[in-house]
């Protein structure tokens, strides 16, 4: 196996010199960093990225901490950051937290051991975490960006979503529509994403007038089996007079969907139904989604970026460096709203 030696061997130089050169520093002079270019190429010199990376203080890796990949909103946003991570040749070790304190503590742990380059920090479904080791990354100088909104007192770059912008919108555009009696159906209203929707749906509610009870916001899990068990449970129970069932993400409303089916309730005839996100399978579902769409890719894509400033950043503090950026939303008419 040839090694940097060899190359610098052959170029007549010193294996310290060699690697300068092929590193392109500047200390060394266009002639010399030529022979050594020239001498590579003769033996077939491929560096070791690795042993690179370490002596540069860096190990090509970026962490991710996320709740879950099983909502596919989830799933679509990590396979957008690592196509975007691998563009700029690096490489992705993904944290699952299952919205645990603890767990979401330890993974950041685990990544201030490995050295990683960065840290990208999906917010929105962080619902009571260790502030301190947040401190930790921003003590240790470890580039982190926070994807979805940014927490009080936690100063570090965002990636943030026009949340309640979206959701205020939709609540408009049902009002306009006719809708009179919302049953909003939201995850733990301690998350970050949850309370800015619910913030959003109970300012368009109030500016057209309409009263909001403390019963028509419901608690329950953000997926498929929250959603239907609600909604079983609600309309079971008693038979209210809702006229449409707002979700705080798609997924959630799949499963009320499936439970509206089982009650014969028919959408959108005897009720309208819509969610948040845009997820892949919100225009294939039996009655196509009525929706407030997030691009993900765009949002992907600039958390990486901006991620990736802060990278440049540390290396050279003295380069401009952005602090925020926004993703807006926008809503998604389809048959499942009248």
């Amino acid at each position: 196996m040839t090694t940097i030696r060899d190359v610098a061997r052959l170029a007549g130089v010193a294996p310290s010199t060699a690697s300068l050169a092929l590193n392109s520093r500047k200390r060394v002079s266009s002639k010399t960093r030529e022979k050594v270019l020239q001498a590579a190429q003769a033996l077939g010199y491929i560096p070791n990225s690795l042993a690179k990376n370490l002596t540069a203080q860096k190990t090509g890796i970026i962490g991710i901490l996320m709740a879950e990949i099983i909502n596919p909103y989830h799933a679509s946003l990590t396979h957008f950051i690592q196509k975007e991570l691998r563009k700029k040749s690096y490489r992705m070790n993904l944290g699952i937290t299952e919205g645990e304190a603890l767990i979401e503590e330890e993974v950041l742990k685990d990544f201030i051991s490995q050295k990683v380059d960065g840290v990208l920090i999906h917010t929105a479904d962080i619902i009571n975490f260790n502030l301190s080791t947040f401190y930790e990354l921003i003590r240790r100088e470890i580039p982190t960006v926070l994807i979805g909104g940014g927490f009080e007192g936690v100063n570090l770059p965002i990636v943030d979503v026009e949340l309640e912008k979206g959701i205020y919108k939709l609540t408009r555009y049902l009002i306009q529509r006719g809708y009179k009696r919302f049953l909003f159906l939201s995850g733990l209203k301690a998350a970050v994403t949850f309370k800015r929707r619910i913030d959003g749906f109970q300012k368009a509610m109030l500016e057209n007038g309409y009263l909001v009870l403390e019963t028509d916001i419901v608690e329950t899990h953000p997926d498929i089996e929250g959603g239907y068990t609600s909604t079983l449970e609600i309309f079971n129970k008693k038979h209210p007079a809702y006229d449409v069932i707002l979700c705080v993400n798609d997924y959630m409303a799949f499963g009320v969907l499936r439970a509206l089916r089982e009650l014969k309730i028919k959408v959108p005839e005897n009720i309208g139904l819509a969610g948040f996100d845009d997820i892949s399978f919100a225009s294939v579902a039996g009655v196509p989604l009525t929706t407030v769409h997030i691009p993900i890719e765009e949002l992907a894509v600039k958390s990486v970026d901006l991620l990736y400033q802060r990278i440049l950043y540390r290396e050279n503090p003295e380069q401009k460096c952005i602090w925020k950026k926004t993703v807006d939303t926008q809503i998604v008419v389809r048959q499942s709203t009248r």
